[in-house]
C-alpha cells in the first residue's frame, strides 16, 4: 500500500520489530529492530575455542606473508562473536606468544591489517623460512637502499643497484623469477616496500619507500649494519643514518615497554573476572553479610543515642533544683 504524509511525500514501509524475551511481556523483554540479532552471551570456553581456531588461521595465512584483514577473521572464524573481538584477539595473541614464539602485530590501525612476527632474534625474523633467505638478501638490499638514499629510491636507483648484482627488468632469474614482479608487486603486496608514482612526472617515474611490516619485522639500525657489513665500514660512518637509526630505536623501545604494560593490565583485567566467575557465591555471601553488618550498625547508633538521651532526661530529673 502507498503511504504517503500530509505533505504528499512517499513514506517508507513500515518496519515491524520483534520481541526479544518473553514474547507475552514481563520483565525482561526489550524491543529490536528487524534484522538484528542480541550478541550471545559471554562464554569462556567458546571464547577459547574461537580462538584457538584463530590462532591456526592466522599460522596459515602468514605463509603468504600477505597482511592478514580484520574482516577476513571475523567472517571465518569469530563470526558471531564479534562483539568479543578484542578479548578473543588477546587471547590467540597470548597462544601464539607461547605456544609459536611470534607475536600478532596490527600495522595498519585504518585498515586493521595484523602480521606475525618471531620474537627470536634473527636476521631481523624477515621473511620467515629458510627457502626465501635468497629474497631476504635481496629485500635488505633494497631497504638499505632506501635508507641510505634519504628513506626513498628512485627506481632508477634500485635498477642501478641490482644490476651490479646480475639482476636485470624483463630478465628471469633463476632463484627469484621474474624481479620486477617480485619487487614491485610480491613485496609491495607483503606489505614490505611501497611503490609509488612521482607526482607530476611525465614519462611518469615512481619510488621506492619502506613498507609497513618492514618496519615491524626489521630495524633502521640493523638495515645500517647490513649496509655497513656489505661495504666493510663501520654505522658511525654516517652520521645522519646511525643518528636516525638510534633515534628509532628509543622509540621502539618506549613502543614496547607501553605494549607490555597495556597487555599485562589486560591480562590483570581478565584473572579479576575469571576469579570473580569462579567465586560468585562468596562475593554474593559477603555483600548480604556487608549489608546486613551494615544495618545492624546503624542499629545499634540509633538505639546507643536513643538510650543517652532517656538516661539524661531521667538525670535532670532527679535532680535537686528540679523537684
Amino acid at each position: 500500500m502507498d503511504r504517503r504524509n500530509d505533505y504528499g511525500y512517499r513514506m517508507p514501509p513500515v518496519q515491524f520489530k520483534h520481541l526479544i524475551g518473553h514474547e507475552r511481556g514481563g520483565r525482561n523483554y526489550r524491543w529490536n529492530p528487524w534484522g538484528q540479532r542480541p550478541p550471545p552471551p559471554r562464554d569462556v570456553a567458546i571464547l577459547q575455542e574461537r580462538a584457538n581456531k584463530l590462532v591456526k588461521y592466522l599460522l596459515v595465512k602468514d605463509q603468504t606473508k600477505i597482511p592478514i584483514k580484520r574482516s577476513d577473521m571475523l567472517k571465518d572464524v569469530i563470526q558471531e562473536y564479534d562483539e568479543y573481538f578484542p578479548e578473543i584477539i588477546e587471547r590467540a595473541s597470548y597462544a601464539l606468544e607461547k605456544m609459536f614464539r611470534v607475536n600478532l602485530k596490527e600495522i595498519d590501525k585504518q585498515s586493521s591489517l595484523y602480521i606475525l612476527i618471531s620474537t627470536k632474534e634473527s636476521s631481523a625474523g624477515i621473511l620467515g623460512t629458510t627457502k626465501d633467505t635468497p629474497k631476504l638478501g635481496l629485500l635488505m638490499v633494497i631497504l638499505s637502499v632506501i635508507f641510505m638514499n634519504g628513506n626513498k629510491a628512485n627506481e632508477a636507483v634500485i635498477w642501478e643497484v641490482l644490476r651490479k648484482l646480475g639482476l636485470r627488468p624483463g630478465v628471469r632469474h633463476s632463484l627469484f623469477g621474474e624481479v620486477r614482479k617480485l619487487i614491485t608487486d610480491e613485496f609491495v603486496k607483503q606489505k614490505y616496500l611501497e611503490y609509488k608514482r612521482v607526482p607530476n612526472s611525465r614519462p611518469p617515474e615512481y619510488e621506492f619507500f619502506w613498507g609497513l611490516r618492514s618496519y615491524h619485522e626489521t630495524s633502521k639500525m640493523k638495515v645500517l649494519k647490513f649496509a655497513c657489513k656489505v661495504q666493510k665500514k663501520d654505522p658511525k660512518d654516517w652520521a645522519a643514518q646511525y643518528r636516525e637509526a638510534v633515534e628509532m630505536e628509543v622509540q621502539a623501545a618506549a613502543v614496547a615497554v607501553a605494549e607490555a604494560e597495556a597487555r599485562a593490565e589486560w591480562f590483570q583485567h581478565q584473572y579479576w573476572l575469571y576469579w570473580r566467575t569462579q567465586h560468585q557465591h562468596w562475593l554474593q555471601w559477603w555483600t548480604q553479610f556487608y549489608r546486613w553488618l551494615r544495618r545492624w550498625t546503624e542499629h545499634r547508633c540509633w538505639l546507643q543515642r536513643w538510650t543517652e538521651q532517656r538516661c539524661s532526661l531521667w538525670w535532670w530529673s532527679h535532680q535537686p533544683w528540679c523537684l
